[in-house]
């Protein structure tokens, strides 16, 4: 009898089509057990801690925090901005504080890049509105609109900032404007009045060629009594000899 027909009624025998049937059973519960079973098992032994709140923590302080709660950490590569965490410490935390998670766990920590800095745009030369827009656009936020003299650049037209073009100031920083005061002969600018004592205010104003006007009183709780809440025309004006400074002082 050739060897494959032998071996044909070889396998067709009961005892070993029974002994194949054990052999694949085996194998089924063998890799049910490692693929779901012990997974369960090993889990039902791995206690759960809250996680810890590391936010707005320095990187080794979070670090020892993490660890002695007995979880992993990783740090991401990608970091933020923030205007309240400074740079370097924890913006971010997966788990957020709190949750309960198995022991070894890793927590996912984001860095905070700290506030973020922008350019001071080049103004010189643009309206106001063109000023303003600009800012805007570069994130930052337009503070005092000051008056001064120039000799070639025309009224409402933008001499300078302060801090001046190119230094790097953080989002949401004021910056102040210079605008051409245009033709100034005879004229001198009004300076800042407020919070001085009105008799020395009188003292400036005379030595200017100012006059004062109305004096009105109004109750402040953060000022002291007599000194310059505000006044009108504003600090900054270029204004003719002999004009009247209207006056709110403190009561």
């Amino acid at each position: 009898m050739p060897f494959q027909d032998r071996f044909l009624a070889f396998i067709k025998k009961p005892f070993v089509q029974a002994f194949a049937l054990f052999l694949a059973v085996v194998f089924i519960l063998v890799l049910l057990a490692d693929l779901l079973i012990m997974p369960i098992i090993a889990g039902s032994f791995t206690s759960e801690s809250p996680v810890p709140d590391v936010l707005g923590l320095e990187k080794a302080k979070a670090e020892e925090l993490i660890t002695k709660a007995d979880f992993n950490f990783e740090w991401l590569e990608e970091a933020r901005y923030s205007s309240d965490v400074p740079m370097g410490h924890v913006l971010v935390q997966v788990p957020v504080p709190g949750r309960k998670a198995k022991e070894g766990r890793t927590i996912l920590l984001t860095k905070s890049k700290g506030i973020r800095e922008v350019e001071i745009p080049e103004l010189r030369g643009k309206s106001q509105r063109q000023a303003e827009i600009s800012l805007t656009r570069a994130g930052l936020v337009q503070g005092r609109i000051i008056k001064g003299a120039h000799l070639s650049i025309p009224r409402g037209v933008v001499i300078r900032t302060n801090p001046s073009a190119g230094k790097m100031a953080r989002v949401g920083d004021t910056v102040n404007v210079i605008i051409s005061a245009g033709e100034t002969t005879g004229k001198k600018p009004l300076p800042q009045f407020e919070g001085l004592p009105l008799e020395e205010v009188f003292q400036k104003l005379e030595a200017l060629g100012f006059v004062v006007g109305d004096v009105k009183r109004q109750k402040n709780s953060d000022g002291v009594s007599g000194t310059v809440l505000e006044h009108s025309p504003k600090s900054g004006d270029f204004l003719p000899a002999g004009t009247k400074i209207d006056f709110v002082i403190v009561d």
